[in-house]
């Protein structure tokens, strides 16, 4: 009986992975008009300059970074309040180049933005172009993998969820291309059972692990868990055993190390502390675990960026048990399916697995503030979609079974996709010439002299646009 169901299971397994060839044509204007799609998304808000530049996709977090940004670029260094205190409420790596930007910009704060907002975009390009490629290796085993990766990294990059989180005036975009770009070259220069890593290999590896966390420190959750699963799994025999392995992710580790190190020294040197003042900020204000329940639809929304959950269903007990059900029958789904083919695979799997269980872990535990973790946890987002949407489409193939009928189904969930990411960028461009924060600046530019001070919890639209603003919820400021 056993070897009947485990043979069954087999079967059944087969089947899912025979997904249809898409003809050549019918497959380029898919992922073309899903490409558009995701970037007039992202570029229409350069429709109406004046309109919505400043407000259709810049939150408040990303105008904290701008002023700094731009402090830097014209000479007053990393601080707020007209450079009047010093501050590392930001990520390194993002801040300094969008100080670049404001610098070619000469100090202008349109231009600098509108800059800032092109490079967002072509980041979030290069990041979904990123994805196809992980997505190739990572589905060689499944019929017509590469075609699938294609069509996964397009659905990705025009997403409703991606789409607006990408271009927020943070590190957002910037750090999905980085730790993609880490994961992939991890994987492709390991894809051998066989291969020794070499002394380039293991610098640039490290390289990419330190530019990650300059790109945002909680990818030590993601270069941690890389460089344990590169030790442990594998055996004994696999790239010369458990000790050569060892060296690599040593090496690898304090390459990494050097990296992030100017960082942490300044950060102690002249704030006390390595954490910067915004996450000391942040984790002052949170009680243990009290925002955990929401990390499971946050997780799912990552997963699956399609479905956004109402904000009034977020706290639901059905929508968590049923965002975990769904989590729990993708990555096992994705593990038959997938993840237990050959080493490549498998590594994949646990750094998806190991680094989503962690960064849940600390932000549902430790953080306090749930309104931020769609755009903290949505660097999962790539990888937990890769599973997710090859496990919807491997669904179909096994509950439908005849080719042309697949063939079918697929296009139509392929057209409601595309219809959805329309629908939501729609709504999103219809929504750009307004902002949470506007009304303030609007008050602010109408009544308050550009030479008189003010302060505010919240200061980081109102202090790109008005100088002497001091910020007193302590995100960028440490006296605060």
């Amino acid at each position: 009986m056993t070897f009947s169901l485990a043979a069954t299971a087999d079967t059944i397994i087969e089947r899912m992975r025979k997904l249809p060839s898409c003809s050549s044509g019918l497959l380029l204007l898919l992922i073309a008009v899903l490409v558009a799609i995701g970037v007039l998304a992202r570029l229409s808000l350069f429709l109406d300059v004046d309109g919505r530049l400043f407000w259709q996709f810049m939150t408040e977090d990303g105008y904290l970074m701008q002023t700094i940004a731009r402090n830097m670029a014209i000479g007053l260094g990393m601080t707020t309040s007209e450079g009047t205190i010093a501050t590392n409420g930001v990520q390194p790596l993002a801040t300094f180049l969008f100080a670049g930007l404001h610098y070619l910009a000469g100090g202008s704060k349109s231009g600098g933005i509108a800059l800032v907002m092109i490079f967002s975009a072509l980041c979030s390009g290069a990041a979904a172009y990123v994805l196809y490629r992980m997505g190739a290796i990572v589905l060689e085993k499944i019929n017509n993998g590469r075609q699938v990766a294609k069509v996964i990294a397009a659905l990705w990059f025009a997403s409703p969820l991606i789409v607006p989180i990408s271009m927020n005036g943070l590190e957002t975009s910037l750090y999905h291309l980085c730790m993609l770009g880490a994961c992939l070259y991890y994987l492709s220069v390991t894809a051998s059972d066989q291969h020794h890593l070499s002394w380039r290999e293991r610098t640039i590896l490290g390289l990419l692990l330190g530019t990650a966390f300059l790109a945002r420190n909680d990818a030590v959750f993601f270069i941690g868990v890389l460089l344990v699963v590169h030790l442990l799994v594998g055996g004994g025999t696999t790239a010369g055993g458990y000790a050569r392995r060892f060296v690599d992710c040593f090496h690898a580790g304090i390459v990494s190390v050097v990296m992030a190190t100017p960082w942490l020294i300044y950060n102690y040197r002249l704030f006390g502390s390595i954490v910067p003042v915004s996450g000391k900020s942040e984790g002052r204000i949170a009680a243990v675990a009290e925002n955990l329940h929401f990390i499971p639809v946050k997780l799912l929304e990552a997963s699956f960026p399609y479905v956004p959950v109402p904000g009034s269903l977020e706290d639901s007990a059905v929508v968590m048990i049923g965002s975990l059900v769904f989590l729990v029958l993708c990555v096992t789904a994705f593990w038959y399916l997938v993840g237990r083919s050959s080493l490549l695979t498998r590594r994949f799997f646990h750094i998806t697995v190991g680094t989503t269980l962690l960064m849940a872990g600390y932000y549902g535990v430790f953080f306090g503030v749930s309104y931020f973790f769609a755009r903290y946890l949505s660097v999962l987002s790539a990888s937990l979609w890769l599973m997710s949407s090859l496990t919807v489409f491997c669904a179909v193939v096994l509950i439908l079974k005849a080719q042309d009928t697949v063939r079918q189904v697929t296009r139509v969930l392929m057209t409601m996709f595309a219809v959805v990411a329309i629908v939501f960028a729609w709504a999103g461009f219809a929504r750009g010439t307004t902002h949470m924060h506007k009304q303030v600046v609007d008050w602010v530019s109408a009544n308050v002299p550009v030479h008189a001070w003010v302060g505010a919890p919240q200061t980081g639209t109102l202090g790109y646009f008005h100088d002497r603003t001091i910020n007193l919820d302590g995100k960028v400021n440490p006296d605060a």
